[in-house]
Formats: structure tokens, C-alpha cells, sequence
């Protein structure tokens, strides 16, 4: 066990300088292989060429009854569910289960007005983290998109063999909590974080009923 976790904190070790550049980078893009100002374009023009060459290719696909548009990478596969039930038709999960990316929507029940979403996010954060010790809390902000309030927090999860991070999100629409969350490896967010505040950017919510 002490060799497993020797090994364990070593490759935890390079990730050293990632993990403080990230807690420090809200208003500093730098440490980005693309801005989101990138992403949204190559979202606009379906595709994205990045510095070494690769692509990425993104799908539009309407969610929750039509009534959510969402261009996401091409590589996040649709979970396949054997059953609809009514608590599924309000969850939407894609993933790369290869690259180890998750990303998952869900209308909540929960009331939640726009003023009580920085409370809500703190709800949020304390839950998660008695649920998951091994969480650590980058950043928590609230912003605008098309004049709608996000909750916003990012969290590193320091699990072998690889450390995950994590964007979690949560605004209210028609009165209720929706909640999202994209999960990848820590090495990969130098290109997730900017592609899953792009896809929230483009996304298009119908507020009618």
C-alpha cells in the first residue's frame, strides 16, 4: 500500500503547477490551449482545428423535448437508455467513455428563483464535498449568459490513476434547478474548460412552458 501510494502522489506531483495556475487563472486564459472565444467560433462553424493539428468536429442536438439546443464534440456519445422513465426524460448524459469524459444534464424539481443561485451553488459545494473528500474547490463565480445567471464551480478530484476535473453549473429555468456537470481528466482541461463554457455560451433554452 505505501508503494501504491508513493506512486500515486508522484503522479500527482507534476500535476503541481497545472492545479495552481488553474486556482489563479479567472480572469487569465493563458494556460488554455484555445480561448472560449475560440471554441464558440469553431461551435458556430461546426469545427475546430487545434494547434497540433487535431479536430474537432461538434453535433447540435436538441434535448429535453426540443425545448434545449446544445452543439457538443462529436466524440460524446448519447447514453442509451434501456427504459424511458419520467426521471430519465428529465436527465441528458453524453460521454467519451475512452477519453474519460462525462458531461450530464438535469432539470431538478426544485424550485429555484435567479436571486437564490449563489446560495444554491453553495448548497451544492458543501454536499459534494462530504460526499467526496478527495474534492478540491478551485473556484466558485457566478456569471451571465444572455442575461441569465449561472452558479458556477470548479473542482479537482484527486483520485488514482488520474486526477479528474470538474465544471459544475446550475441556473434556473422555468422556475426550476437545472443542474450540469463536465468531468474529464486534469491533463485534458487545458482544452475542456474552454469547450464546456463555449458549449454553455451557444447553447439555446426555450423559456416558455
Amino acid at each position: 500500500m505505501t508503494e501504491h501510494w508513493d506512486e500515486f502522489f508522484l503522479k500527482l506531483h507534476h500535476q503541481q503547477t497545472m492545479k495552481e495556475q488553474l486556482s489563479t487563472a479567472e480572469n487569465d486564459e493563458s494556460w488554455m490551449m484555445i480561448s472560449i472565444e475560440e471554441a464558440m467560433k469553431g461551435i458556430s462553424k461546426g469545427s475546430l482545428t487545434l494547434s497540433d493539428e487535431q479536430e474537432v468536429r461538434f453535433q447540435t442536438l436538441p434535448v429535453f423535448e426540443n425545448q434545449l439546443t446544445i452543439s457538443l464534440p462529436d466524440s460524446l456519445i448519447p447514453e442509451v437508455r434501456a427504459r424511458q422513465t419520467v426521471t430519465s426524460s428529465k436527465s441528458f448524459v453524453v460521454q467519451d467513455k475512452l477519453g474519460g469524459i462525462l458531461l450530464g444534464l438535469h432539470q431538478s424539481g426544485q424550485e429555484l428563483n435567479p436571486t437564490q443561485i449563489e446560495v444554491y451553488q453553495q448548497q451544492m459545494i458543501e454536499q459534494t464535498s462530504r460526499a467526496q473528500p478527495s474534492m478540491k474547490l478551485v473556484e466558485e463565480k457566478a456569471f451571465s449568459i444572455q442575461d441569465t445567471i449561472f452558479g458556477c464551480y470548479e473542482a479537482i478530484f484527486l483520485v488514482s490513476p488520474s486526477p479528474y476535473y470538474q465544471i459544475v453549473f446550475v441556473r434556473s429555468w422555468r422556475g426550476k434547478a437545472m443542474i450540469g456537470s463536465c468531468q474529464f481528466k486534469l491533463e485534458d482541461a487545458p482544452l475542456w474548460v474552454p469547450l464546456t463554457y463555449a458549449m454553455l455560451h451557444t447553447a439555446t433554452w426555450s423559456e416558455l412552458s
